[in-house]
């Protein structure tokens, strides 16, 4: 019964996780993660808008990337983002095109200036995958 229990979570895990291990995945890839940590009150504002933001990216033939919200069950604690934004790119190359891009688009620059309105704290990171 325990051997049984123990595969169907690992089965679980691989499907849910996908299975990707570092050798799967293409070097040189950059996944971008934005924290947004919104004001009192405005975390579902926040979220929307975030939301706003990757049907804007969609619309120019963007990756419109993947909207995430902390749930109910991470607590409450301030040092938590409440929405993260991430995607992935093939390359570096592709990242700056990417931003070189939003930095002409008047309507992704109302939803920045938005954002900047509903947030307490903004932080980026990026990471990549097999290189520097």
């Amino acid at each position: 019964m325990l051997r049984s229990a123990w595969l169907i979570g690992t089965l679980a895990t691989l499907l849910i996780c996908g299975g990707t291990t570092h050798a799967d995945a293409p070097a040189g890839r950059i996944i971008v993660q934005n924290y947004y940590y919104a004001l009192p009150g405005k975390v579902n504002e926040v979220y929307e808008l975030r939301l706003h933001a990757s049907d804007v990216r969609g619309s120019l033939g963007l990756p419109r990337g993947r909207v995430l919200r902390r749930t109910k069950t991470a607590g409450s604690s301030a040092d938590l983002p409440d929405v993260i934004w991430e995607c992935e790119y093939p390359s570096a190359a592709a990242r700056e095109k990417d931003v070189k891009v939003l930095g002409n688009i008047e309507e992704f620059e109302r939803v920045e200036r938005r954002m900047d309105t509903l947030l307490r704290k903004f932080q980026r990171a990026q990471f990549t995958v097999g290189g520097d």
